[in-house]
């Protein structure tokens, strides 16, 4: 089940990645063309993340249970990790809803109000703040054993790229309340 989680993770990761650059460049006035489909392909890897989370934690508690040891104060990272990913929720769907309108053609909104920028700039941090948690046991189920090497290049990169995206969704949000 890690495995097929961690095939889950890889996609969602890639698409995501994907998704916030190609996001990003139309919020700056770009055109991309293939946004929608991979936002698609970003969300059926994000439900199979979920879902297969959710049977993994749910395993575990029932062996806490068994075993009569759940160990809450020892286990603090593994309770820090679950309850990350389920505040992206949150801002996840406010940003589906916020960037869902029926004519696809134009990215103009019908609102972009400052709690919708908030939205989405807490999108990116529980984003971040989720992969910051989880990048160390990612990188050993794939089985990179030189942890400390990557683990700083691989946050660094994904560090620049959500500066980028905070940056257009603050420049989308100054571009449309100066109209």
């Amino acid at each position: 089940m890690r495995k097929a989680n961690m095939v889950a993770v890889a996609g969602m990761l890639i698409t995501f990645l994907l998704h916030g650059i190609f996001g990003s460049v139309r919020l700056l006035g770009g055109n991309s063309d293939t946004l929608k489909a991979v936002a698609y392909i970003s969300v059926a890897f994000v439900a199979l993340h979920i879902i297969l989370t959710c049977i993994m934690t749910c395993q575990t508690l029932i062996a806490w249970k068994k075993s009569g040891t759940g160990y809450f104060r020892q286990n603090k990272l593994f309770w820090a990790r679950r309850i990350s990913g389920f505040a992206i929720l949150i801002p996840l769907v406010m940003h589906i809803v916020i960037f869902s309108p029926s004519n696809q053609d134009v990215i103009r909104l019908s609102v972009f109000t400052t709690g919708r920028l908030i939205s989405q700039i807490l999108l990116v941090l529980t984003t971040a703040l989720h992969v910051i948690t989880n990048a160390k046991p990612a990188l050993i189920t794939l089985g990179i054993r030189n942890l400390k090497k990557f683990t700083f290049d691989i946050l660094f990169v994904l560090s620049v790229l959500m500066l980028f995206f905070a940056i257009a969704f603050f420049v989308y949000y100054l571009r449309w309340i100066a109209v």
